[in-house]
């Protein structure tokens, strides 16, 4: 993959036109997630046009089993299960739902599959955010504790966008008061970890 097409990657729109139009909550995702993906597209060509190389690829996913800290907001969990339930199939579901079922005795993230996301379209914001550069994660290495200046910083602009963007969906009435929320860090207070969701009841839908 060329290193333009890499960063035009990253700002691809997920499409889910039909269930958009019939669940607001998940347009007003998608714009955040869209949002996000433009940013990360602008801080890779701005690193790349300083000759650094993006090491992420299809079937590098370290992160995947190394990180054990990745905030997950309401309305991305909403996300998640929306995807997880009315979009995957086949094999694929029945070894999501088998992870989510025992997520408390896997190292790993449930969602991961043959070392890819099975919900990459509706990952949270903070995995679009975790892009390495130069070189690929070792096993079990987590690079934003272990070599910061090699991970991307999120552009400022997009990244604030999309989390006040999420606001409006928990109905802080202002864009005045979402910026401020953004601006303080109390949009933060609405996440938790990814590790610790009750990945059991997302299960049980699944079965359902």
């Amino acid at each position: 993959m060329s290193k333009k097409s890499r960063a035009d990657s990253a700002q691809s729109r997920p499409t889910f036109a039909a269930d958009a139009a019939r669940l607001p909550w998940l347009a007003l995702l998608l714009e955040m997630y869209h949002t996000t993906d433009q940013g990360v597209a602008q801080g890779i060509r701005q690193a790349e046009r300083q000759g650094r190389r993006l090491a992420c690829a299809r079937g590098c996913a370290a992160c995947c089993r190394s990180h054990s800290d990745i905030p997950v907001y309401p309305l991305e969990l909403a996300g998640i299960a929306w995807f997880a339930v009315e979009q995957l199939g086949g094999a694929e579901r029945e070894k999501v739902r088998q992870q989510l079922a025992q997520h408390k005795d896997i190292a790993s993230c449930p969602f991961l599959v043959d070392e890819a996301c099975a919900i990459h379209p509706l990952r949270p914001m903070a995995c679009r955010h975790f892009n390495v550069f130069d070189r690929a994660c070792a096993e079990g290495e987590d690079a934003f504790h272990t070599r910061r200046g090699d991970v991307l910083t999120p552009v400022a602009f997009h990244k604030d966008k999309a989390l006040a963007l999420m606001l409006r969906h928990h109905e802080v009435p202002t864009e005045a008061e979402r910026k401020a929320r953004v601006a303080d860090g109390s949009v933060h207070r609405l996440a938790q970890s990814l590790r610790e969701v009750r990945w059991e009841n997302l299960a049980l839908r699944m079965q359902g």
